[in-house]
């Protein structure tokens, strides 16, 4: 079975948390929550990277991807594909440094990882965290990401969140440990350790910051690619 068909065989099997997640969140009369982040992977892409990469981001700023029926799995999916890893997002912080990473990687493709969140569930149509009853219930009934890197087995997964989502962290990796790298302060750079994770997991500031200190950032993703590379 190839990458796609497991991955919607994960969130088919997960349609009837879901209506049970948007019930719960009914209930509590919130509403200011995205659709689900399903992702789709350019198989072929991907495969041939010298190395398989999966970017963990914080949350959506929104995501119009409707999941009512399980139809719209698919076509969920569908619109990750379509998103195309952000190519059109010219005004975005996020997006060029993700690439740079995969380039710096040695990975000649920009379609050829895989972009995730830690939170599923972003706000409606704004930036930021939603409240937390959203993602306690996305922890409850649709905690997938440990699934989700199963099934796409990265060599490395880089979590650009900040040390402010590493309590979500631990939540999708029940066994994480967030380790010292080098001479970083943990704040700043960690590793992340999980049975779940490849080895070469690392977390660090979202690009948000980087931007903002790009030379200092820049070396940052250095100094993880060289622990990469050397490990080969």
């Amino acid at each position: 079975m190839n990458i796609n068909s497991q991955l919607a065989e994960l969130y088919n099997s997960k349609f009837e948390n879901l209506k049970n997640l948007f019930s719960e969140l009914q209930k509590r009369e919130i509403y200011d929550y995205s659709w689900p982040l399903l992702l789709y992977v350019r198989e072929e892409e991907y495969r041939k990277a010298p190395y398989k990469l999966m970017v963990v981001g914080q949350e959506t700023y929104g995501w119009d991807n409707p999941i009512r029926t399980l139809n719209d799995i698919e076509m969920s999916m569908a619109g990750y594909k379509n998103f195309s890893l952000g190519q059109n997002r010219s005004k975005s912080n996020f997006w060029p440094w993700v690439h740079e990473f995969n380039m710096l990687l040695g990975n000649p493709d920009n379609y050829c990882f895989v972009w995730n969140n830690i939170l599923k569930f972003g706000k409606d149509c704004d930036k930021g965290r939603p409240v937390q009853d959203v993602t306690d219930q996305e922890n409850r009934y649709f905690n997938v990401l440990a699934n989700e890197v199963s099934i796409l087995k990265p060599d490395v997964c880089i979590f650009l969140t900040g040390p402010n989502y590493d309590k979500d962290i631990k939540a999708k990796f029940d066994d994480a440990e967030i380790i010292p790298l080098g001479d970083y302060p943990i704040r700043e750079v960690a590793q992340i350790k999980s049975s779940h994770l490849p080895i070469h997991s690392y977390r660090t500031y979202h690009p948000g910051y980087g931007n903002r200190y790009t030379e200092w950032y820049h070396k940052v993703f250095e100094s993880i690619i060289e622990r990469v590379i050397s490990d080969k």
